[in-house]
């Protein structure tokens, strides 16, 4: 019987000494001192800062013309714009009228629409956060229009007049000249294409009116207005206007 006693009590013993081991080995593995302590400060790191709103020049300025608003889904701008901006331009302004709802929308949406363009007929440019932001110039960009005005003109021709078209995906420049004896309107595109159709001038009052000799489908036409400026229309109405490029 002690012996039995003593066996028992050793086993006790040793159970006892097991049962501590690993209760030391569990502090130490999720305790205060380990996972705990991590986790602690994992909450107090700073979160990293926004990067910085690259600036707006100075000369440049917009206003919102309209807003619209759908619970937190989404948010609509269309933007006036005094003048043609760069991409690096769009860019700021996007993030600066972004910043300046403090409501979180998943989608924001913002349209820019040039001085003298009409709201709601296709926008310049758009900044879209769909959700990533995405810059989008539709129409002619500065260097493009800068390129499109400083074409030369052929001396062989006799120059009526050059209009830039920036309608919008197909921005070009139109030039209505005579050559030998006839009529002609070339369109040279942003992208470097060209084309040439001949033309026939038509009375039309105080106005000069062109078309397509061979006509068209659609009763275009073409009509130098009293400011200079070529009205593209068809039997529908009025299509576009380009601005006379001056000498």
């Amino acid at each position: 019987m002690i012996i039995k006693n003593k066996s028992r009590h050793a086993v006790s013993l040793f159970g006892l000494l097991l049962f501590l081991i690993l209760a030391v080995g569990s502090v130490d593995d999720s305790g205060s001192s380990g996972g705990s302590s991590g986790s602690s400060n994992s909450k107090n790191q700073p979160s990293p800062a926004r990067a910085p709103v690259p600036a707006i020049p100075a000369d440049v300025t917009y206003s919102i013309i309209d807003s619209d608003t759908y619970l937190n889904y989404k948010r609509s701008l269309d933007v006036r714009l005094n003048k043609k901006v760069s991409e690096k331009t769009l860019r700021a302004i996007a993030l600066k009228l972004k910043a300046q709802d403090l409501k979180n929308y998943e989608r924001t949406f913002i349209c820019y629409y040039l001085p003298d363009m009409e709201v709601g007929t296709g926008a310049w440019a758009t900044t879209h956060f769909d959700p990533d932001l995405e810059v989008r110039i539709l129409g002619l960009t500065v260097e493009q229009e800068k390129a499109l005005k400083q074409l030369p003109d052929d001396p062989s021709r006799d120059v009526i007049g050059s209009w830039l078209d920036e309608t919008l995906f197909m921005g070009r420049r139109i030039t209505i000249f005579r050559q030998n004896g006839k009529l002609f309107m070339e369109s040279v595109y942003y992208d470097g294409s060209s084309g040439k159709k001949e033309i026939v001038e038509k009375s039309s009052g105080k106005d000069r009116r062109f078309q397509r000799k061979e006509g068209s489908s659609v009763g275009e036409f073409y009509l130098i207005d009293a400011q200079g400026n070529l009205q593209i229309w068809d039997e529908e109405g009025i299509i576009s206007t380009a601005r006379k490029i001056s000498d």
